[in-house]
């Protein structure tokens, strides 16, 4: 398969998830909208790094340190939304604004 219907596909996956990260006001819900367009960013990286084979395995290797770190932040704000959760019975972001010290 050409890159192209990748590129294609990743433009697709950008799309929804800024859609998603604009309407949505759950914060797990803006959270999920998020990773989908860093997998987006991911999926177009390694389509064009696929292009050229004299990159060798950098591409790859990229891709997995990228979705290694995703997943400790994912750890990181989803233990944010859960401590913000049990404080305000919440995670609507407009009510959220009022979260002050």
């Amino acid at each position: 398969m050409e890159a192209y219907w990748y590129l294609i596909l990743s433009a697709i996956l950008l799309s929804l998830g800024i859609y998603g990260l604009l309407t949505r006001r759950n914060m797990i819900r803006m959270l999920l909208s998020a990773e989908i367009i860093f997998n987006a960013a991911l999926l177009s990286l390694l389509s064009l790094a696929s292009l050229d084979a004299s990159y060798g395995p950098i591409g790859g290797a990229i891709a997995i340190i990228s979705i290694s770190l995703s997943a400790a932040e994912v750890g990181v704000i989803v233990s944010i939304a859960i401590m913000m959760f049990r404080m305000r019975g919440t995670l609507d972001t407009y009510e959220l604004r009022s979260f002050r010290g």
